[in-house]
């Protein structure tokens, strides 16, 4: 067995927003195994060849050829090649609230395994820039990450829509992208020729939520990545996120979140 592996040093991810720990490529046998418990890090991997084994929190996964799979923070996982037909595989081992941040807002909380997911060249990319360990390796790898997840989240997205009608896909499609200027019920209405009682029953058919839920939570999501990612007062950001004035805003969130704006910011931002 081989593996080529590139450590970085600097701030942990428990100091910091992101942090790369450890990049590399392995060129599994059968000798191939490794187990956490509490995982203080998340684990991206692409399956380049090859076969294996995923135990996640109890669960079992298969991954091989052209999969990607996620080890969460905080798991309880094993991962083990096979003998007869052994992984070769590029990874990266990172940590922080970013990581934590996206996958939440990606609604990759949940996912560990994605069959078929051809984003070689992100892991190819990545890797590549990590190895000439420049200064800023941490920042420019914490964007690959966040295009792998995104890639990830839009592999899923397509294959969901065979799932779902055009009247499901195209009240989701506007939400997303007007989530902060919908207003009314009858706006959604009107876009598919639909009573509100129908369109209500629709949506929530084919998303598992109502649309005022699927609102609100896009208005949330999007409020936290400000929170973090921008110096915006918490008025700004309750007027960018379609919320009527910052105090039905503040009381919004700290009902979703369980803390108030402000102190979202201030605690994961330390």
């Amino acid at each position: 067995m081989r593996e080529d592996i590139i450590g970085f040093s600097g701030s942990k991810a428990e100091e910091s927003n992101f942090h790369l720990d450890l990049a590399g490529i392995s060129y599994c046998d059968g000798s191939y195994r490794i187990s956490r418990k509490n995982s203080p890090i998340f684990v991206f991997e692409y399956v380049i060849e090859g076969k294996g084994t995923l135990i996640h929190d109890g669960m079992k996964f298969h991954p091989e050829k052209g999969d990607v799979y996620i080890v969460h923070k905080g798991s309880d996982h094993t991962y083990f090649s096979s003998t007869d037909n052994p992984w070769t595989k590029i990874w990266f081992n990172v940590g922080g609230i970013l990581v934590e941040r996206l996958l939440e807002t990606y609604g990759l909380n949940d996912v560990w395994l994605v069959k078929n997911c051809e984003i070689h060249k992100l892991f190819d990319a990545g890797l590549a820039y990590a190895r000439k360990k420049p200064a800023d390796v941490h920042e420019k790898t914490a964007i690959t990450i966040h295009r792998i997840i995104q890639a990830i989240s839009n592999e899923l997205e397509k294959r969901e829509d065979v799932k779902h009608s055009p009247e499901g896909l195209k009240l989701k499609n506007f939400i997303d992208a007007n989530f902060a200027e919908v207003k009314e019920l009858d706006e959604l209405s009107r876009l598919i020729g639909r009573s509100p009682s129908q369109t209500i029953r629709i949506f929530k058919r084919e998303w598992k939520w109502t649309p005022y839920d699927y609102v609100l939570e896009k208005r949330i999501g999007a409020a936290k990545s400000m929170l973090l990612g921008t110096t915006f007062t918490v008025k700004e950001i309750s007027s960018r996120t379609g919320f009527k004035d910052q105090f039905y805003f503040s009381s919004i969130f700290k009902k979703r979140t369980g803390l108030a704006p402000e102190n979202y910011r201030k605690v994961n931002s330390q």
